[in-house]
């Protein structure tokens, strides 16, 4: 099945320029002719892409609202009356299988797209040198400096301040479920993939997930420390966020990085784990706990320190508190836009 012509230099954006897969999500999300028109034409208003196409501005708005609530198009923050195609696979992904009413199959595209065709991506990813698009921070009660500016790398801090909260399904478990994995994930029942004002906006927009207060919000970041996931929010600074809670097990960045080696994929906090070998106990739970594999036990702990993200779960779970974050890198490592 070969990618539709208009949409030849959006699966090449994409990265799967001759992907049968992809061709197949777009036939499922873009199920008639007029659809393509309008999703080759982006990004504009129904207005703009109106006249772009020839269609009627009713049709163009009628298609906008059939392809947003499908997540298949989206809007730019702050920006609702402009429709915009996404930039990246994973965001498409994220978007699409949040639809309510998406079949089965786009389950099962997605799960072969992201765990088995993007292995072929990867030497030209290490090759382009890509800013990762998510970064970790870290469990901010095992950092070891008391005087560090922690709030660029607070969650607590991002989601007490948030004018909104909202929260939805985790789109990396959501697939493994659907798909028959996941079935030991730690991650709790409540939904832990939150979203802070314009984001919050969107998700709420097209009737996904929740609103919740931020005493709420702070509950479950708790929650996904307890369980042992690894906060991974936007790899910027902005008012506006989003905040994973990860596992090893359902998530494609952890996938990308444990399995097929893509360690540039997600930045690593501005901290690094600290071992003090003489107080471990050698019990491996800071191993069992390590989502990034980076930890061994042998009669002690060892750390591979290139593996270490920073995110201090190994920390919590430490009897002994010989583990500690310890800042490694400037408050510029974080990017601004």
């Amino acid at each position: 099945m070969p990618i539709p012509e208009l949409l030849r230099n959006y699966a090449m954006q994409l990265g799967f320029p001759n992907s049968e897969t992809l061709a197949r999500i777009f036939q499922v999300l873009f199920d008639h002719e007029d659809d393509l028109q309008v999703v080759q034409a982006l990004p504009g208003t129904p207005a703009e892409l109106a006249e772009r196409t020839g269609l009627s501005i009713e049709r163009v708005r009628e298609i906008g609202g059939k392809l947003r609530s499908r997540g298949a198009v989206g809007h730019p923050l702050g920006q609702p009356e402009l429709l915009c195609r996404f930039p990246a696979m994973i965001e498409l992904r994220d978007s699409t299988v949040l639809w309510p009413d998406a079949p089965q199959e786009i389950f099962e595209l997605w799960d072969r797209l992201v765990m088995v065709e993007t292995r072929e991506l990867i030497p030209l990813l290490k090759s382009l040198d890509v800013p990762a698009m998510v970064r970790v921070i870290p469990v901010e009660s095992k950092v070891e400096a008391q005087n560090t500016v922690l709030d660029a790398d607070s969650a607590r801090r991002i989601f007490k301040d948030a004018e909104l909260v909202s929260v939805v399904p985790c789109a990396c478990r959501l697939v493994a479920r659907k798909n028959g994995r996941g079935k030991d994930c730690p991650a709790p029942a409540d939904s832990v993939c939150l979203q802070t004002n314009a984001f919050a906006e969107g998700v709420l927009s097209r009737g996904l997930g929740l609103k919740i207060t931020n005493a709420e919000a702070l509950r479950r970041i708790g929650a996904a420390e307890d369980a042992g996931l690894v906060h991974m929010i936007r790899n910027n600074i902005k008012k506006d966020m989003f905040m994973c809670n990860c596992c090893s097990c359902c998530c494609s960045g952890l996938h990308f990085v444990n399995q097929l080696g893509y360690l540039a994929g997600i930045a690593p906090s501005r901290f690094r784990i600290k071992l003090d070998q003489d107080a471990c106990s050698g019990c491996g739970a800071c191993e069992d706990r390590c989502q990034f594999h980076a930890i061994r036990v042998d009669q002690v702990a060892s750390i591979n320190l290139e593996r270490c993200y920073g995110c201090g779960n190994c920390a919590l779970a430490c009897p002994e508190e010989a583990l500690v974050l310890e800042e490694i890198r400037p408050l510029s490592h974080i990017r601004v836009k």
